[in-house]
């Protein structure tokens, strides 16, 4: 079967790909320029016809070019590799032929039109040997490419010089090169020969053919179904039954063989996707996996050299949180929370993200997280600076000439303000007045709401008293329990046990916020309604959710800032 098709360009080549299980088909693709429209012409033409009927005979779907201008090449190229994805195959074999050249490492087949062609102008009337190798890397293994070149006496434009040069052999793929009449001994005698390994067809190929790149010492192209033909002793090939033939498909061998060769992690996936079951998929499983983590392996190893204590780690774990990744604790213990933070850390600097730590990426850490508590209490400090300036402006304002309707608005916008306490004692001793105007009954109902101090006993209070002497205080001490207690002050207050998990961690807690200027009453290691106070005036300076109770954030920020 023989295909001359002129519609595309080739525009890309696929790489590795492991082949999905259906019936083999071998394809050839052969080349030969033989006749030149401007450059020396070259003894060819007969060739081209031998080549494309050898490898027909031998069952090949043959693409062939003889004579034909870069276009044409690219186009069958194409050709080449859409067969190589709608078709499965297992016998891949190459045939280039003509004038080359060269610019850098890459190499051209120059067309039939080519005219002092130059490295601006090659792409359109040549075609790149490289990419017709990374074509061949799909029947790893299984492959060949012969090339034969011109003796190079011709002349060629800018940054172009006549001649391929060193072509290095792609990977899994077998590169002879020589004169092309050699070569087609080759194909016929050696590479289409049945049962005969690569390594001895080098041993048996032409003086004047050099060999290179894959040399398996399995089978070398096996027929499409990948079953070895018969052998018989003495004609250098492994016989059924001798002890020397491997049980496993020779195709698998000769495939294996390949992957071994190239040892990437895709390679050892491409066997594994073509030989789910195959006699080496534990072993290529392992490898791939040895690749894979040989790099968290390392960075493993170079941080526990750094011999982190418990406290370095939990200081590790703030300086994480500060900077916006969550260890979810800070414990210091490095499970899988912290190491998906330092992963999310490395990607943020551009390191490689292993989830461990190098000392240079600890002392950035550090460095940055310093920042950062720097720049949170600056921003902190202006803005309780702004705060105590509008605070001052609004007692000034409502609460200075000590009204209960003034004192009552100051309490309800700063709770926790420079005047709450004096605005308190003032609405104190309004309500100590009223307790003597009230009647007994209505005295007694609010002094039982006082001492429960609850919000369903004040509202219980002015269900009976809806206008009473102390509806206003009752009202006000409603709201003040409310935000106090925040949406959910049993979750709260869990979070905050979590965190602090002894007295000892509440009594640094208290010292924290008496150095920071928010008193938080006599540190004692009991949070009272005056170290509620504190924390929630330190939340509000942070810009934090204000909720009076302390979680992982708000510790975090409280033993950051001022160290």
């Amino acid at each position: 079967m023989r295909h001359n098709l002129f519609a595309a360009v080739l525009v890309g080549l696929p790489g590795l790909a492991a082949p999905v299980a259906a019936p083999a088909a071998d394809l050839a693709l052969v080349l030969v320029n033989g006749e030149y429209d401007t450059l020396p012409d070259l003894r060819y033409r007969s060739l081209a016809e031998a080549y494309s009927q050898t490898l027909e005979e031998a069952g090949f779907r043959v693409f062939l070019g003889q004579d034909v201008p870069g276009g044409q090449m690219q186009t069958l190229s194409s050709d080449l590799a859409s067969a190589l994805e709608e078709e499965p195959q297992n016998r891949l074999v190459i045939v280039l032929a003509g004038h080359m050249a060269r610019a850098g490492d890459q190499a051209w087949l120059l067309g039939r039109e080519a005219q002092r062609a130059s490295n601006l102008t090659v792409g359109a009337q040549g075609l790149p040997v490289g990419a017709l190798g990374d074509l061949a890397m799909q029947a790893q293994g299984q492959a060949v490419m012969l090339l034969a070149e011109g003796n190079g006496n011709f002349e060629t434009g800018s940054g172009l010089i006549p001649g391929a040069g060193e072509i290095p052999a792609p990977q899994g793929v077998t590169l002879a090169r020589g004169d092309l009449d050699d070569l087609l001994d080759l194909l016929r005698d050696e590479v289409l020969s049945p049962g005969l390994s690569y390594a001895a067809m080098a041993e048996r190929a032409p003086r004047r053919v050099d060999m290179s790149g894959f040399l398996s010492p399995v089978f070398g192209l096996i027929p499409g179904d990948g079953t070895p033909p018969p052998a018989t002793p003495g004609s250098g090939a492994p016989v059924i039954g001798d002890d020397r033939l491997p049980e496993t498909d020779m195709g698998e061998l000769a495939y294996w063989a390949a992957v071994e060769d190239i040892g990437t992690i895709d390679a050892y996936e491409a066997y594994i996707a073509r030989y789910p079951r195959g006699k080496f998929e534990a072993e290529a499983r392992a490898r791939a996996s040895d690749i894979r983590d040989a790099p968290v392996r390392r960075a493993e190893a170079v941080e526990a050299a750094l011999n982190l204590s418990r406290d370095d780690r939990r200081q590790i774990q703030r300086d994480l949180a500060l900077l916006g990744h969550d260890p979810r604790g800070i414990d210091g213990l490095f499970g899988p929370a912290t190491r998906s933070a330092i992963i999310s850390r490395q990607k943020q600097t551009g390191d490689e993200p292993t989830g461990f730590l190098t000392g240079p990426q600890l002392d950035r850490l550090a460095a940055d997280a310093q920042e950062e508590a720097a720049r949170l209490e600056a921003e902190a400090a202006r803005r309780r600076a702004e705060q105590e300036v509008e605070d001052r402006a609004y007692w000034d304002d409502v609460g200075r000439g000590g009204e209960e309707s003034g004192l009552r608005a100051y309490l309800e916008r700063y709770p926790d303000g420079l005047y709450a306490d004096v605005a308190q004692e003032r609405l104190d001793r309004i309500e100590e007045d009223r307790r003597g105007q009230a009647q007994e009954i209505e005295r007694q109902a609010w002094d039982f709401a006082r001492n429960e101090d609850t919000a369903e006993a004040y509202r219980n209070y002015l269900r009976f008293y809806p206008r009473g002497l102390f509806a206003d205080a009752a009202e006000t001490r409603i709201t003040q329990l409310e935000r106090e207690a925040g949406p959910d002050p049993e979750a709260l207050l869990a979070e905050e046990n979590s965190v602090m998990p002894n007295d000892i961690a509440r009594l640094l807690v208290e010292r924290r916020l008496q150095q920071l200027g928010h008193y938080p009453g006599l540190p004692d290691g009991e949070f009272d309604p005056e170290t509620r106070r504190a924390i929630r005036r330190f939340q509000g300076d942070q810009n934090l959710e204000v909720t009076g109770y302390l979680n992982q954030e708000t510790v975090v920020r409280l033993l950051a800032v001022g160290r």
